[in-house]
Order: C-alpha cells, then sequence, then structure tokens
C-alpha cells in the first residue's frame, strides 16, 4: 500500500480535501486533480498547515468539461477516488443544468482510470441520488443502496438530479469497462474545515451563526461528519466485498431547530442568532411558487428520511459520530477561523 498512487479528483473540495488528508496519513501516494495550479498551491498549503505529509502529494490539472488532462492524471494511478461534481451555492432554474458537468465529468474520469489500468474506483455520491422524487406512499422504510431518485419528478433539484445521472451512467460506465466501482452516498456533510474555503453545507451553517435564518421549514436531514466520510473512502478502495455497492452514510437525521441547537450549544455567542421560530407548512407551500430554492423543500416538509447505513457499518468499518457532533465541528470551526461573522 505504501506505493499505491491514489487518483483524487476534484481535490481542492471540501469533502476530497479531507480524504486526501486521510490517505497521505494511511500512506498512500496521492495525485489530486484541480482546475487550476493556484488552486492546487492552495490545496498543498491547506493540507501542510494540517499536518499532512505533502510531499507524498502531486497536483494535476484537469476540468470537468475538458478530455485534456485525464489520462495523464490517470496514469500509474492503482485506485481512483472521484469526488469532483458541481455544487453551487444557488440551485440553477433549469433542473438538468448541472448534469453535463457531473455526468460527463464521471464518464471521462471512468474512461480514464480504465484505460491507465486501475483496479477500483470509489465514487463520492449523495443520498440525494437515493431518497428523491418518491412521494410520501413509499412510506417510512429506510433508503438504501437499491433506491434511486426519480429524476422526472417535478420535486427533484438540479443538484439530485446531477448526482443520479452522475452515478447511474458512471456505474454503467464502469461495469462495461471491467473496473470496479463503489459508491459513497453520504447525507448532509459538515465539520471542520481544512481552510478558509467552504460550499453549500457549510453555508448552511454560516447563515444560522449569522442570524440570517431566524425562522425554518420543518425539515429534517440526515448528517454526517467529513472525517467519518473521508474515511470510508479510504476504505472503500481496498474494502472486500465493496465493489459494485452504493454505501449511505448518515449519523442520524436533525431538523433545522436541531441544528440550530447544537450551533448555540457549541458556540454560545450564537444563542440569540440561530433559528427560533418553525414557519407553518403553508407558507413554505405559498413561497416555493415565487422563491425556486423552496420547491425541493416543499416535498420534505414534516418528514424525516432514513437511510440504511448497516452495508457500511459492516463492510467499510463505518461508525459516526454523532450527527449533532459535526454540527458543532462545523460551527467551531467557522468560529475559529473568523468566518461565522
Amino acid at each position: 500500500m505504501a506505493e499505491t498512487r491514489v487518483l483524487l479528483t476534484g481535490a481542492s473540495g471540501f469533502i476530497a480535501k479531507h480524504i486526501a488528508f486521510a490517505l497521505l496519513g494511511g500512506g498512500y501516494l496521492v495525485r489530486g486533480t484541480v482546475r487550476s495550479r493556484d488552486k492546487g498551491e492552495a490545496l498543498r498549503r491547506s493540507l501542510a498547515s494540517a499536518g499532512a505529509d505533502v510531499a507524498r502529494l502531486e497536483i494535476a490539472v484537469a476540468d470537468l468539461l475538458c478530455d485534456d488532462g485525464w489520462d495523464a492524471a490517470a496514469e500509474g494511478c492503482g485506485l481512483v477516488c472521484h469526488a469532483a461534481s458541481p455544487l453551487p451555492l444557488r440551485q440553477p432554474r433549469e433542473k438538468f443544468a448541472l448534469t453535463p458537468a457531473a455526468k460527463g465529468g464521471a464518464l471521462r474520469v471512468v474512461a480514464a482510470a480504465a484505460r491507465a489500468g486501475a483496479t477500483r474506483l470509489v465514487l463520492t455520491s449523495s443520498v440525494a441520488a437515493m431518497s428523491y422524487g418518491h412521494g410520501r406512499a413509499r412510506g417510512d422504510a429506510p433508503f438504501g443502496e437499491d433506491d434511486w431518485s426519480d429524476v422526472t419528478s417535478k420535486s427533484i433539484s438540479p443538484y439530485a438530479v446531477s448526482k443520479t445521472e452522475a452515478e447511474a451512467a458512471a456505474r454503467d460506465a464502469a461495469s462495461k469497462a471491467g473496473l470496479d466501482m463503489v459508491a459513497i452516498n453520504p447525507a448532509v456533510v459538515l465539520g471542520p474545515l481544512l481552510d478558509d474555503e467552504f460550499g453549500a453545507s457549510m453555508r448552511l451553517v454560516r447563515m444560522m451563526m449569522r442570524g440570517k435564518m431566524p425562522a425554518v421549514p420543518d425539515v429534517r436531514f440526515g448528517v454526517v461528519d467529513v472525517r467519518d466520510v473521508a474515511a470510508a473512502h479510504v476504505g472503500a478502495l481496498t474494502a472486500e466485498g465493496a465493489a459494485g455497492r452504493r454505501f449511505a452514510l448518515s449519523a442520524g437525521s436533525l431538523s433545522l431547530m436541531e441544528m440550530g441547537q447544537a450551533i448555540a450549544a457549541a458556540v454560545p455567542e450564537c444563542r440569540g442568532k440561530v433559528p427560533r421560530l418553525r414557519l407553518p407548512d403553508l407558507v413554505v407551500r405559498l413561497a416555493a411558487l415565487v422563491v425556486p430554492d423552496l420547491r425541493a423543500v416543499v416535498g420534505e416538509l414534516g418528514r424525516g428520511k432514513g437511510f440504511d447505513t448497516d452495508p457500511a457499518r459492516r463492510i467499510l468499518g463505518f461508525a459516526p459520530a454523532e450527527a449533532a457532533r459535526a454540527v458543532e465541528a462545523a460551527a467551531v470551526s467557522l468560529m475559529q477561523r473568523g468566518l461565522a461573522g
């Protein structure tokens, strides 16, 4: 393992940085792809500051929307973690707007990995590829690896569509290429930052800390710590029995009100800023008629989705910290870095 090189795509992303940190700590060689050399140098500084052995880190430039660079990036890599995928801070209006980059990028990575002779590809997917568009008739059964989101649903978000389409396409392409593929499907990923860059999930916590969400809809989300997600990726690279499987990762569900309470417990300065009121469902439904970002929320009102994490626990050794701890770690990290104000 000490000389095994892992290709990690989208290495400057929130989850991917933690995967890189875990891989380097596990003795792997890591080749991380980024969209520019500047992002690569920033990644190297962030990982070094966190204590990683960046002498084992290489940087490669490649873009999900372009063919150039992927064969060179994959050359000599026996294992691949494909973590790159678009997750904008605001959802576009067009349902399939994010799909070309997500799906096309996944297919480029699968093809390059197969040509390079990689033995396994671990893809960072999401529970968004499992649990959306099913409607209330499905009941309360937990979502798991046999479930796929319905991209034809009117309530599904462009992000969920892109994750579903990308995972399905990568799975089919990997099978045809004879490449073992494992999908990691985490719920909302929170936890400590390794630098000052953060994405949509952490922005939610930041908005609560800044008092931007005094009233919230009655929705619940599965939550999982980014460090547990990274550990699952590393485990999936070599775990027996993982090939061809999809692993849901969640430490439990929290309402937005409960997330606010966890923030207040971890950062007392924010007690007067976190959500204090729950919006009536009717208000949310009416607002969704004019605010596109709320349309995906309507179908989740009053629901608490569960996820079957037993396969991840048995095969990948997934043993997550409590969901509230991930929220607390995120809040503390934002405060310590001066990003909560």
